[in-house]
């Protein structure tokens, strides 16, 4: 979790994103520039190139990883519930690299789950390998319609154990049939959903006691205040102030 300079680096990020006229709310790479900012962690450019690995920020320090997400939830309480992809999972197309050339859709969801999970397991050990990570996790901004409240959640990232899984289709509920969802629980609860169409895997992830929570008084910087003020600190940047465009 975060230290307490890093949470206050974060409401300072926060604060200073949304500031902006050109950005309607954090997501994606905007959520991945702030925790770079918060924990002080090289950032670089994304013209250069993104790449596909697992982790989106890497303390190459301390060896730690995270992969970054930011979602927008309904609610934000303690022990709410909310699923988000991770992976785009097209175990059918891979079932020869998966060791199982004869995996279909119509195999049975034990062993279609047991290859996911190995699709997804393979994709955290090779991207701890290339990107030099030892301890990974998840890093989630939560946050609401309004963009005044924010949650910091931050999970474990470990591979997982398929022994602990059990698999069922979800039931369409409009014609009592099978369902395009592949649910695989833990205990009785969800904690992965396949979904055979899009080839999309999605996590299941609960809002814990402990996550961080910022509430944020949005303050816009007019288009004019905000393009003055970027190009007075790209003059003193590039140390000239003959800065063009």
């Amino acid at each position: 979790m975060l230290t307490n300079d890093e949470t206050k680096r974060l409401k300072q990020a926060i604060l200073a994103a949304i500031a902006s006229p050109l950005i309607g709310s954090i997501e994606d790479y905007s959520w991945e520039a702030i925790f770079h900012y918060v924990k002080n962690i090289s950032l670089s450019d994304p013209a250069l190139g993104r790449s596909k690995l697992l982790y989106d920020a890497v303390d190459s320090k301390t060896a730690r990883g995270w992969s970054l997400k930011s979602l927008q939830l309904n609610s934000l309480t303690t022990d709410n519930t909310f699923l988000f992809v991770i992976q785009r999972a097209d175990i059918i197309k891979k079932a020869i690299q998966l060791g199982v050339p004869s995996l279909n859709l119509q195999s049975s969801p034990a062993q279609l789950g047991t290859a996911i999970i190995q699709h997804w397991n393979e994709k955290i050990r090779s991207s701890q390998t290339a990107q030099n990570v030892i301890n990974s996790y998840e890093g989630i901004l939560l946050k609401n319609r309004e963009g005044n409240e924010y949650v910091y959640c931050e999970y474990p990232l470990n591979p997982l154990d398929p022994n602990v899984f059990s698999w069922a289709w979800a039931i369409d509920k409009k014609t009592g049939g099978v369902g395009a969802g592949l649910q695989g629980s833990i205990a009785g609860k969800t904690q992965l959903v396949w979904y055979k169409n899009q080839k999309q895997l999605f996590r299941s992830r609960t809002i814990p006691a402990a996550a961080i929570r910022l509430r944020i008084e949005r303050t816009r910087l007019t288009i004019d205040r905000y393009v003055e003020t970027i190009f007075a600190a790209l003059q003193t940047q590039t140390n000239t102030q003959d800065f063009v465009p």
